[in-house]
């Protein structure tokens, strides 16, 4: 059956001679040998992979750059920067999540000159690049690429302009983001939507909506929510909340979300999840207990210091720290945890230890005060 077993990656040696292999395959296994060099090999590292970076196989130029973006060796700028003009789609695209891994003063110039690349698998992977390393010189480039002609390109500097500190946020680059509330596709629409709803916009407010509705955006969504707080919002987060057929995990989510509302539903969600037989989504509830010091619902989290049903400790530790300021009985939960040899043991102590610390008097108040 070694015949169903993928092949071993060559040795060190194997890999610097594989450079030059005769089969694609072979050249392409060196590639990636190359990414995680020996000690003291860099150098022949950096050369093998640029070797190959020129190689006529697409599949092995296209593993060479992903491995010169595994070393984020700045030398690699130069070799980077010619593949983003390579004939083959998949070799520019990777090309910039390479350059995107080199230190920030390296790349940058590469990353500006894709995002105003012809194609458009550069302009799409370069924006969000750009805005983490980049903010402030990002701002220009997602208002105008959120005209871009291209769908995901479009879709993609939404997305990057919720990277981008609010305090950043230019009037062409909100205009811009008004404007894709009208773009032809959900996907761009509901992007737009979570960075105008999480500045508290309410022209947001239909297409976030919308987005609720959407997979890969209803996370976002129910983050940015609550910053609208609007009657029809609770409403459609309230219906995600009660559904039988959605995840426990999203309907942690949905109680989260309307808990941040001051909406009482928000608590008997986060309820039902840590009552529920199947533990998904009980770690995430704990967590937003926590987080929003639901403390009527302390008495739940005690019950899961003594049988956690699947509960991550470690955060329920922390919750319990959370809650302790006000409910002894919290307080009491992390002793017993405390007594663990683990790292939710650990995290007691230190819960606990934070607890009994005296919190200091405000500056220029502590000791008596010269007349």
């Amino acid at each position: 059956m070694s015949w169903l077993l993928p092949p071993l990656p060559p040795k060190w040696e194997a890999a610097l001679r594989d450079v030059r292999a005769q089969k694609p395959e072979a050249r392409v296994a060196a590639a990636q040998r190359l990414a995680a060099p020996e000690p003291g090999q860099l150098e022949a590292a950096l050369e093998g992979l640029s070797t190959l970076c020129g190689d006529r196989d697409a599949r092995v130029r296209a593993a060479a750059v992903d491995s010169l973006g595994d070393l984020a060796d700045p030398r690699a700028l130069l070799q980077l920067t010619e593949a983003t003009r390579d004939a083959d789609a998949l070799v520019r695209e990777l090309a910039v999540l390479a350059l995107a891994r080199l230190p920030a003063e390296n790349a940058l110039p590469a990353l500006l000159a894709a995002a105003h690349s012809e194609h458009p698998e550069l302009r799409f992977q370069a924006i969000g690049s750009v805005a983490e390393i980049a903010p402030e010189q990002a701002v220009p480039q997602i208002a105008r690429l959120l005209a871009d002609p291209d769908v995901r390109v479009r879709g993609s500097a939404a997305h990057a302009a919720s990277i981008v500190d609010e305090q950043l946020h230019t009037q062409p680059l909100l205009q811009a983001l008004t404007r894709a509330l009208r773009d032809e596709h959900a996907e761009v629409r509901g992007a737009a939507a979570i960075v105008l709803a999480q500045r508290g916009d309410a022209v947001a407010c239909d297409a976030l909506i919308a987005a609720l509705d959407d997979p890969e955006l209803v996370w976002a969504a129910l983050d940015a929510a609550p910053h609208l707080n609007d009657p029809r919002l609770r409403d459609r987060i309230a219906r995600l909340a009660l559904s039988y057929l959605r995840s426990r995990m999203l309907k942690a989510a949905a109680g989260r979300a309307l808990a941040r509302m001051n909406d009482d539903l928000g608590v008997a969600a986060l309820r039902e999840v840590l009552e529920g037989f199947r533990a998904e989504g009980r770690t995430f509830a704990v967590e937003t207990i926590g987080e929003l010091r639901l403390t009527q619902l302390t008495p739940h989290l005690v019950r899961l210091a003594r049988r956690p049903r699947g509960t991550d400790r470690v955060v329920l530790a922390k919750a319990l720290g959370r809650l302790a300021l006000d409910r002894p009985e919290a307080r009491a939960a992390l002793r017993q945890l405390a007594l663990r040899d683990d790292e939710a043991g650990a995290q007691s102590h230190a819960e606990l230890a934070r607890l009994d610390t005296p919190t200091p008097p405000p500056s220029g108040l502590d000791g008596p005060q010269k007349p």
